[in-house]
């Protein structure tokens, strides 16, 4: 079916616990846990990191903010993405946390339904408040990269190319070739050819990653006016890039075919 990519952003939970002091004094911001969920399907991809927070000394409020940075390619420098609770300071659900010294927050962090091919990093910026809201420090954390791609097919029309029909003068022969530029197979779906009232499909039961195929439509003389194929008329395919599914062609009375894209 046909998919608009939506980037959604979810808080799993806050767990608020106590600890023990110890003789090495552990870390005031740590951020453990990292994940980072693949999927063919957009929303099962995620990055996920555990923030964990503990006082310094005159703490009176703690406060996590966590930043999403995206980019497309490894020329491209990261970017902040927006959106849902993403770069909003947070606090416990208990106010008094942060006033004990052994007080130890925890909070996990995962962001859905990623857009690929891009990677991803998730940053935790940690706030220590003290007495009259003075600001006692900040610190912030980075996770690893977690690189998304697009596991979904891709269908294309590539190419269009008109013959002739030796037992037909008043026809063409339209070969038309359809390439699945994406990782996994699809199928099954429909190739359509038009033009004008002519309208003809033939039926693909697969089409591997990375694989063509031919589909040959016999219609009008192509001089008569455009014809057009299109992969996959009726979106049956989860196909993440749709502007390359159809293919036109025209041709002059003097010169040979002429191929271009037509955005759906």
């Amino acid at each position: 079916m046909k998919r608009i990519a939506v980037t959604a952003f979810c808080t799993l939970a806050v767990g608020v616990i106590a600890a023990a002091s110890v003789s090495a004094e552990p870390p005031r911001s740590q951020l453990t846990k990292f994940m980072c969920v693949t999927a063919l399907d957009p929303p099962s991809r995620a990055i996920s990191v555990t923030a964990v927070m503990r006082p310094v000394s005159g703490t009176s409020k703690l406060q996590i903010k966590f930043q999403l940075y995206s980019r497309s390619s490894s020329a491209r420098p990261f970017t902040r993405v927006h959106g849902g609770d993403l770069n909003r300071w947070v606090s416990p659900s208990d106010p008094t946390l942060g006033e004990r010294s052994a007080d130890v927050w925890t909070v996990i962090k995962q962001v859905v339904d990623l857009k690929a091919p891009a990677t991803y990093r998730l940053r935790a910026v940690y706030r220590w408040i003290g007495a009259h809201n003075k600001v006692l420090g900040t610190m912030s954390r980075t996770s690893p990269s977690c690189y998304e791609p697009e596991l979904r097919p891709d269908l294309q029309v590539k190419t269009i190319s008109v013959e002739a029909v030796a037992s037909n003068p008043s026809a063409n022969l339209y070969v038309a070739v359809i390439r699945n530029r994406g990782a996994t197979a699809a199928g099954p779906f429909q190739v359509q050819f038009i033009d004008g009232s002519v309208v003809k499909s033939r039926s693909v039961a697969t089409l591997p990653a990375h694989s063509t195929i031919h589909q040959r439509f016999v219609g009008p003389l192509c001089t008569s006016g455009p014809a057009t194929v299109t992969a996959d008329p009726v979106d049956a395919v989860d196909d993440y890039d749709r502007a390359n599914n159809s293919l036109t062609v025209t041709c002059s009375s003097t010169a040979g075919a002429t191929l271009h894209s037509r955005v759906q």
